[in-house]
């Protein structure tokens, strides 16, 4: 009988390479128009990352507003400002009949990690003014170990000593404060100009001069950060202006000029920035310009510095634009001597408003040449600041987080949770909450050695602004009240 015939390994990887390169299933003419319009301004959300409820009711009449469809308002937004994608109407009806056939009732729900009570810290509230309910807009340590500055909405811009347990006002501004910048002689305070969504640049940006201040000549839309640093080393601050903007907004660069005024270049004319942190990142001698961008385009995006305030963007991470990216952080988390970037996802205030399972804190390992990699995840609804620290000193980072939007309803306690990092290889972290989780809607937070023995202590502060519901029994308590900061002190030492 005859041998029967083996395979070679040649052959065998040729099978494995003719199976490996079969077509994939071929998209329905719906979920084409899906990618092909929804991807067209930002990364085109999962269809299960909302339920069907809120796709029907919130999500796709916003798509609506911010599209031209033939037949429908194709007239309505000719003023309006952003990128229109055009369809017709029978598109626009695949569409919706796409997204409505696959999304799901509802989403699944969070694997609350379990909790101890934080023995680590004492809890010590302070009010900074006489009015009850907190209305901290900014929250920042500068030089002072023992003195963190504020801003608030009433436009009062103040700093609170820990020492004195008193508040001293720096200035008064007519709209709520939103940054404060302190560097050298230089002093720059931002004022948003209208806080809730709007298309109109009422935003200011002042220079402090001893009593006087002295606004910027340019518009603003909505400015939330400003980053004083000289980037191209001629011994002036460059003024890096994240305008939060709503449909429109942009990423602005201001620079000195000859007569003392400032000249403005837009960075990146999308709206939703937030955040931005001065770096060299690729290790050529330059100070670059890593920014978090939210809103549609979701994303973390490095400019290069190429030549003297000339700069090339470059993305190294992209979200889907219903995550709600709100802060992040870079810190060498595995001490391989390479920059990791740390995010928190879970602003909630938007047409999307639904507690959803993505929301937490995302560790992203640096894989070399600034690629990243998500490594782990920390589910926590509604998670919008962390703080990446060794908080204990045992040589590993810990961090420190609050959600803004936790679900009140079934857990008010993780407003804010401390995670003791217990083995940072496999991930392993301990989960602690305050004894008094919910005396104050947190908000914004910082780390300094306020009391000066050695470690770092925390400071929340809170804001009691409507952004989403919560249960009566809270928002009355916070009315009623007056914490507007909280120490977190460090009993390590």
């Amino acid at each position: 009988m005859p041998n029967k015939p083996s395979i070679t390994p040649l052959l065998l990887l040729l099978l494995i390479f003719i199976s490996s390169c079969k077509k994939e299933k071929p998209k329905s003419p719906e979920a084409e128009l899906y990618t092909k319009y929804c991807a067209s301004c930002h990364l085109a959300p999962k269809l299960d990352e909302l339920p069907k409820e809120i796709w029907e009711n919130s999500v796709l009449p916003a798509m609506l507003e911010r599209m031209e469809v033939e037949g429908i308002n194709e007239d309505a937004n000719a003023e309006t400002s952003g990128f229109r994608p055009k369809l017709t109407f029978e598109e626009w009806v695949q569409i919706q009949t796409y997204v409505l056939s696959n999304a799901p009732e509802h989403l699944e729900t969070i694997d609350v990690p379990r909790a101890d009570t934080l023995n680590q810290f004492v809890a010590k509230p302070y009010a900074v003014d006489e009015q009850n309910g907190g209305m901290i807009t900014y929250l920042e340590f500068l030089q002072n170990k023992n003195q963190v500055h504020y801003g608030d909405l009433t436009g009062t811009l103040g700093s609170f000593n820990f020492d004195q347990e008193a508040s001293e006002q720096i200035y008064q501004g007519k709209t709520p404060i939103t940054w404060y910048s302190k560097k050298d002689s230089m002093e720059i305070i931002s004022e948003v100009g209208i806080i809730r969504p709007s298309e109109l640049e009422k935003g200011k940006i002042l220079r402090k001069i001893g009593t006087d201040t002295l606004a910027v000549n340019q518009s603003f839309h909505r400015p939330v950060h400003t980053l004083l640093e000289d980037l191209n080393g001629d011994g002036k601050n460059e003024i890096i202006v994240s305008e939060f903007g709503n449909e429109s907004g942009r990423l602005s660069l201001l620079i000195e000029n000859e007569s003392g005024g400032y000249d403005k270049k837009v960075l990146l004319n999308l709206p939703g920035a937030i955040r931005t942190v001065a770096k060299d990142m690729n290790n050529d001698g330059k100070l670059d310009i890593v920014a978090l961008m939210t809103q549609s385009n979701e994303s973390i995006t490095v400019f290069h510095q190429t030549e003297d305030l000339v700069f090339e963007a470059k993305k190294l991470l992209e979200f889907s634009p219903i995550f709600g990216t709100s802060w992040f952080e870079i810190v060498d988390y595995n001490g391989d001597g390479l920059d990791d970037i740390i995010t928190v996802q879970g602003d909630n205030a938007d047409i999307s408003y639904v507690h959803k399972p993505y929301h937490g804190m995302r560790i992203y390992l640096n894989q070399g040449n600034n690629e990243y990699a998500e490594s782990y995840f920390y589910p926590m609804y509604g998670a919008t600041r962390v703080l990446s620290r060794d908080f204990d000193q045992d040589g590993d980072i810990d961090f420190a987080l609050i959600s803004t939007f936790p679900n009140y309803m079934e857990f008010p306690e993780r407003s804010f949770v401390y995670l003791e990092n217990k083995d940072s290889d496999t991930y392993e972290f301990s989960t602690k909450i305050l004894e008094d989780p919910a005396l104050a809607r947190w908000f914004l937070m910082d780390a300094s050695d306020v009391d000066n023995d050695g470690d770092l202590d925390i400071v929340l502060s809170s804001l009691t602004l409507g952004f989403t519901p919560v249960p009566d029994v809270l928002s009355d308590r916070w009315n009623n009240t007056n914490v507007d900061i909280m120490l977190l002190e460090n009993l390590l030492h």
